[in-house]
């Protein structure tokens, strides 16, 4: 089993259930933290190796965001969003996120982009 370690930022109670279930699966533990602040402080506690943020969430500046992780090591960032959401998308892809995957094609992908996520820190 693996120590690889990550964050979800995300208020949607179902993706959360899918996310971690898969992780667990996969043997990779990801916490869950509902605001940005709280992804902030709980990284300051302890480092994540990913960090998944779904874009739905108001508070989601993925450049604010990335901007954060210069300060420490940088973790993996994957983010997420709704497809016809193109601008939220493609700011996120502009902020300098490794990955950005409308959310049909993150959760068809789940277990792939898990594995990937956590490559680095295996």
């Amino acid at each position: 089993m693996s120590n690889a370690y990550g964050l979800l930022l995300t208020r949607d109670l179902m993706f959360t259930s899918k996310i971690t279930s898969t992780a667990a699966a996969l043997g990779f533990q990801v916490e869950v933290v509902a605001t940005a602040e709280q992804l902030r402080l709980r990284s300051l506690q302890i480092p994540p190796q990913a960090v998944f943020l779904d874009l739905n969430c108001p508070d989601v500046d993925p450049l604010q965001i990335i901007s954060f992780f210069s300060l420490v090591e940088r973790p993996r960032i994957i983010a997420f969003g709704a497809h016809v959401d193109e601008d939220r998308l493609r700011t996120a892809r502009q902020a300098g996120c490794d990955e950005v995957f409308p959310r049909s094609k993150f959760s068809a992908s789940l277990p792939a982009v898990l594995q990937q996520s956590f490559q680095r820190s295996e």
